[in-house]
């Protein structure tokens, strides 16, 4: 049994793959295994691993069932120590695995590790060639250091848009880590699993890696950055490097409207489930401040998110049901949680 079982959800994939799975070919850490859950390609990808790499398992789904639901199938056939998830548009280092599951084991603790992610080339990785695993698409831009989060409940990748020069070399525990590529401990995710799935699939897709990483805390388990494991990932939606209104409008056009919407309606199904209510009340003024922001920005450029206020609210009896079980079994005191919250 393989110490490391490693998960990749595939959607028209097949302009990122290949350089994902020469990357895992190429570790100097043999004991893991591969299984691609695929949400319904047509784009030639399952015939492309099918036919290149025999050694990867893949399940394949005839639609896209969400990110939730096909990492759950993944985590229920995983029979490793440890699960690695990542986007298959993500490029691993040669000593990846080594380092992040070396430190692992020196962590009991910890229940979620993540590495130091840098920036893959866009516009290299948009040429969409397959000649060799290319160095040349990657940058020593920072896309994520770990995962913090503001007392208005705003969550960032740390550093993200930064020159790496070292700022993030230090080892440490942090708020979350993005699910681009991200390791966790099959025990932990036992424990935190709600009605038999560890992801929420409520979410379908995207927040989902912050909602668990929330609780994980609550259930008295460490989120760790581990900086000398490196990974480098082409990301979609980015933060925006100018910080006026007509920029933030601009890049958040260049996103569907369907992660958008994902985004918006996912922020506040999270709040309800993970957050504590004396911790609200102590970050009021900034947490209503973000809020009043979001709802007149979705008025005026993004009325669709409507719909999301009202699928929001549909959701809503069972974020409290499920509220009900984590505040049942968290650990963790508010106070404890709260020192999270920059």
């Amino acid at each position: 049994m393989a110490k490391v079982s490693v998960q990749i959800i595939t959607w028209n994939s097949m302009r990122y793959i290949f350089d994902c799975l020469e990357s895992l070919m190429r570790q100097n850490f043999r004991d893991f295994s591969v299984i691609i859950i695929d949400n319904g390609s047509d784009d030639g990808t399952v015939e492309f691993i099918r036919n290149n790499y025999p050694t990867v398992s893949v399940l394949q789904n005839f639609k896209n069932i969400g990110l939730s639901k096909a990492n759950d199938q993944g985590i229920k056939l995983a029979k490793g120590e440890y699960v690695l998830i990542m986007n298959p548009d993500v490029i691993l280092a040669a000593n990846f695995l080594q380092d992040i599951v070396n430190f692992a084991d020196q962590h009991p603790e910890g229940g979620v590790f993540g590495s130091k992610v840098l920036k893959l080339k866009s516009e290299a990785i948009d040429q969409g060639d397959q000649n060799g695993l290319r160095e040349s698409i990657r940058s020593n831009i920072i896309d994520s250091a770990g995962l913090e989060i503001f007392k208005s409940r705003k969550v960032i990748n740390r550093g993200e848009g930064q020159k790496d020069n070292g700022q993030y070399d230090r080892t440490q525990e942090v708020f979350g880590i993005s699910g681009a590529c991200v390791l966790y401990r099959r025990k932990a995710l036992e424990e935190i699993k709600i009605r038999q799935e560890y992801f929420d699939y409520d979410f379908f897709a995207y927040k989902e890696d912050i909602d668990i990483c929330w609780r994980m805390h609550l259930y008295g388990y460490g989120c760790w950055y581990h900086p000398q494991a490196v990974c480098y990932h082409y990301r979609r939606l980015s933060a925006p490097d100018d910080k006026n209104i007509r920029s933030i409008v601009k890049s958040r056009k260049e996103v569907s409207k369907m992660l958008r919407a994902l985004s918006f309606r996912n922020q506040h199904l999270m709040i309800v489930k993970n957050d504590q209510f004396i911790n609200i009340l102590m970050a009021w003024p900034w947490f209503l401040f973000w809020e009043l922001k979001i709802i007149f920005y979705a008025l005026i450029f993004e009325p669709f998110q409507y719909r999301e206020i009202v699928k929001f609210f549909k959701l809503l009896p069972s974020m409290l049901l499920k509220r009900r079980t984590i505040m049942a079994h968290k650990v963790t005191k508010p106070k404890e949680i709260r020192k999270w919250f920059i």
